[in-house]
């Protein structure tokens, strides 16, 4: 298989002493992508080849990639956190760097510990491989972040959530950089505007590099309406206007060149879900209402949606729920459409669950959580479910996750 014209224009010479450089090139994009960090090392002309997107699109074009699934989940057996920095200080002068005075500091200092929370890890599932390691992270990560992947820069981000020391929400935003390695890349982005967490995030826009966050709650459990984009080429935030109604619980999902933030709870009404939705137009700056969309006022959306391919998004239902196959609402002018399609989980109501999507394919974790045993079951073409085998230290449930290709 020969290499692509756009890839072979940008590609060098001399890549491996005494072979063409078609040939070299061949060879190198089927290196396993764990080994990218060191294979760096070798020269500056491997570190530029590795390192531009042309190498990436030729893997996938190739049939070389890997797809990752990163879960955000409890460590079933906690180890004392990292505090050494990787790639960028994570340490305690970063709080300045973010424009936190001395009295901030202070009041933080002076919240109340909180001794036995769980620690949260980043696993990473290579479904290419069908192997499973721990990302090593600098610091404890918050509980309950959010989780969200940017394809085209090879990136991931852990956002928000829960101190976990203070159980209080946090603006903080950890970058995990892919193409420096794996799990080599960590750096802090500027924090949030706003501290929250359990709230409605996703990569928006075509072919862009920002994350929209929505909705969650503040640390007096109140939903909120604010939301914010963050600019990762930039790192910096910016306030767009708030939504109609505070959501908390609420997921959210990229939806052409918009962002919808799909059901939640007001303050009021805490575990009854919303049947509706809001969907922020970037080009008016505003959001539309989108109704009689989530028709499951006991079931959070969280764990239970994902986006699949093209705009349609996937509903996780139990075996045993009633509920219409399919359905669909879209606005007047044509500019976007929530397509929901049902996907039947092969257990019952009783069972836990977290499901998402991975590579185009319906996945799901099931049981699992502390030191239980939990499986994780992949849908196949055929509308099967298969088992995937689960080391028991990755069986917990998770809270987050986000798909990459590398």
């Amino acid at each position: 298989m020969s290499v692509s014209e756009e890839f072979n224009k940008r590609a060098h010479q001399d890549l491996i002493s005494g072979l063409p450089e078609e040939l070299a090139t061949e060879c190198l994009v089927r290196v396993p992508f764990e080994f990218h960090s060191s294979i760096k090392s070798v020269s500056r002309l491997w570190r530029n080849l590795i390192s531009d997107g042309c190498f990436n699109r030729e893997r996938r074009r190739a049939g070389k990639d890997e797809s990752l699934l990163c879960l955000v989940q409890p460590l079933t057996s906690p180890s004392s956190p990292v505090n050494s920095s990787v790639d960028g200080d994570v340490n305690d002068k970063k709080k300045e760097e973010e424009g936190e005075s001395h009295s901030q500091q202070n009041q933080q200092l002076q919240q109340p510990r909180v001794i036995g929370t769980p620690l949260y890890g980043l696993s990473v599932y290579n479904a290419t491989l069908d192997t499973w390691h721990c990302v090593a992270i600098p610091e404890r990560i918050p509980l309950f972040c959010e989780c969200v992947s940017l394809q085209d820069s090879k990136q991931l981000l852990l956002i928000g959530g829960w101190d976990p020391e203070t159980l209080q929400p946090v603006k903080d935003v950890f970058i995990l950089d892919f193409s420096s390695g794996d799990g080599r890349g960590w750096k802090r982005g500027k924090p949030m505007s706003s501290a929250r967490s359990f709230f409605a995030c996703a990569e928006a826009g075509v072919g862009s590099k920002q994350v929209y966050v929505a909705g969650g709650h503040d640390d007096q459990k109140n939903a909120i309406k604010s939301a914010e984009v963050y600019d990762v080429e930039k790192d910096e935030w910016v306030m767009i206007p708030p939504m109609r109604e505070g959501r908390d619980e609420c997921v959210g999902f990229s939806i052409g060149v918009g962002f919808c933030v799909l059901s939640g709870y007001g303050t009021d009404s805490q575990g009854q879900f919303r049947s509706d939705a809001e969907v922020y137009d970037p080009d008016t700056d505003s959001w539309a209402l989108v109704e009689d969309v989530w028709p499951f006022p006991d079931l959070s959306p969280r764990g239970r949606t994902s986006a699949a391919v093209g705009s349609k998004l996937w509903c996780f239902v139990d075996s045993e729920r009633e509920c219409e196959a399919r359905w669909e609402v879209e606005d007047g002018e044509g500019k976007w459409k929530v397509v929901m399609e049902t996907v039947r989980l092969p257990v019952t109501t009783m069972t836990s669950v977290f499901a998402g999507s991975l590579s185009g394919q319906a996945v799901a974790m099931v049981g699992g959580g502390g030191e239980e045993s939990g499986t994780m079951m992949v849908r196949t073409d055929g509308g099967k479910w298969s088992h995937v085998s689960t080391p028991s230290g990755f069986s917990s449930l998770p809270f987050s996750y986000a798909s990459i290709y590398v």
